[in-house]
């Protein structure tokens, strides 16, 4: 037997394989057309929001530019921001007197002002139910004080740890203007 005649290596032509840039160009294409389809609705759909920490109450009494007759409530350091925001009275408020209501220490907070304002009584509740309900303060109890003037409270987990209540106490109105008194204390413990 003869040996097999030796073979040379089949020499095989690389497969043709072409590779094609058209599926991810086209991801592409998609992107950019949404990015202009999204351009082209936000130019139309200018509508801007306002943030405000004021609520807007529609038929009340109008709400004061100014605060100042809180200058005594504002310890730095102590309000936090949304305990502050309830720092509201209507326009036309005069400040009485601040009284003396022997709070105090580490984690007591107790500030009280005597005001008065040229509205009714009732007017007057119902500027600080909605505006604190709007602020979110929970109204817990609505009745008489023990000084016979209708009175609201109202509560608040306060941003710095600690409950917080705000009282408002309207005396009878005499005339056209009504006397109150506007206490916010930190409460230490709310059980």
């Amino acid at each position: 037997m003869s040996a097999p005649a030796p073979q040379s290596p089949a020499i095989k032509a690389p497969p043709v394989h072409t590779t094609s840039i058209l599926p991810a160009a086209s991801v592409v294409l998609v992107a950019v057309v949404m990015l202009v389809i999204f351009a082209f609705l936000n130019v139309f759909d200018a509508s801007t929001t306002t943030a405000t920490t004021l609520p807007v109450i529609v038929g009340g009494l109008p709400q004061a530019a100014t605060t100042n007759v809180f200058d005594s409530f504002k310890d730095p350091g102590i309000l936090p921001g949304d305990v502050a925001a309830a720092l509201v009275v209507p326009a036309t408020t005069t400040l009485v007197r601040g009284v003396t209501t022997g709070g105090g220490g580490v984690a007591n907070y107790d500030r009280q002002v005597d005001l008065s304002v040229v509205a009714q009584r009732a007017p007057l509740l119902g500027f600080y139910r909605s505006h604190l309900e709007a602020l979110g303060w929970r109204l817990i109890s609505r009745g008489t004080s023990t000084g016979g003037g209708a009175q609201l409270l109202f509560l608040k987990a306060g941003s710095d740890g600690w409950y917080w209540e705000a009282g408002v106490v309207a005396q009878r109105t005499a005339g056209a203007v009504t006397a109150f008194s506007y206490r916010l204390i930190q409460e230490s413990d709310i059980s």
